[in-house]
């Protein structure tokens, strides 16, 4: 299956990055990377993340994104996991952490208990700090691919644009234009798929809650 996958996404966000000021270092894939449904912990691996690191060891732009290692030097997927096992709480430690936010403890990850009938999992950014929360981004890893290859078009194409990246709309928060265009994850969101993620059981952060549900709304409104 592994090898029959295409990853337009993928391709798209490298293309980009050739186009645009964007740094991408890239690191050489490794005969030995896991293949789909090899498990990490007791997760198993998706098939596109599997597909992924058939062609890259990973993947880190200057422009805080990174795809965890996983080559002769380092299975940083692998280490990823095994740093945040001992401190999630449930029900983010049964998600597979394969990326995130450099300098920042913002983590990407695929939802194993939300695959299709592929086994294509679907990829939600997790806030760790304080009370843990994530927020779906995306109906598989090629989709995440691709909406940050929007993301990165958007920006550079503003016509106000700047180089102060403190004037940048804030991925996935500032785009929902981008996120909602992925109809299979809006109709999972509109199901209530992913409540578990974005409301835990047992958690007080009113707050975020309602910066979340203002979030979902601005989704929908797309």
């Amino acid at each position: 299956m592994m090898n029959e996958i295409v990853l337009p996404g993928l391709e798209r966000l490298l293309t980009v990055c050739e186009k645009y000021p964007v740094r991408a270092e890239i690191r050489k894939p490794w005969r030995g990377a896991p293949t789909a449904g090899t498990p990490i912990l007791g997760r198993p691996l998706d098939p596109m993340l599997a597909a992924f690191y058939s062609r890259l060891g990973g993947l880190l732009l200057d422009l805080n994104l990174y795809v965890n290692a996983c080559d002769e030097q380092v299975n940083g997927i692998l280490r990823a996991n095994e740093e945040v096992q001992p401190c999630w709480p449930e029900p983010f430690r049964s998600l597979l952490v394969f990326g995130g936010q450099d300098a920042s403890s913002y983590s990407y990850a695929t939802v194993p208990s939300l695959a299709d009938e592929q086994g294509l999992q679907p990829v939600v950014e997790v806030d760790p700090y304080e009370e843990a929360y994530a927020l779906p981004i995306a109906s598989n890893v090629d989709r995440f691919f691709d909406a940050y290859a929007r993301y990165l078009e958007f920006i550079y194409e503003m016509p106000d644009f700047s180089e102060d990246r403190g004037t940048w709309p804030v991925f996935p928060w500032g785009v929902p234009e981008i996120i909602a265009a992925d109809r299979k994850l809006m109709g999972m969101l509109v199901d209530g798929r992913f409540d578990f993620l974005m409301f835990p059981p047992g958690s007080q952060a009113t707050g975020v809650h309602e910066e979340i549900r203002e979030w979902i709304a601005a989704l929908r409104a797309v």
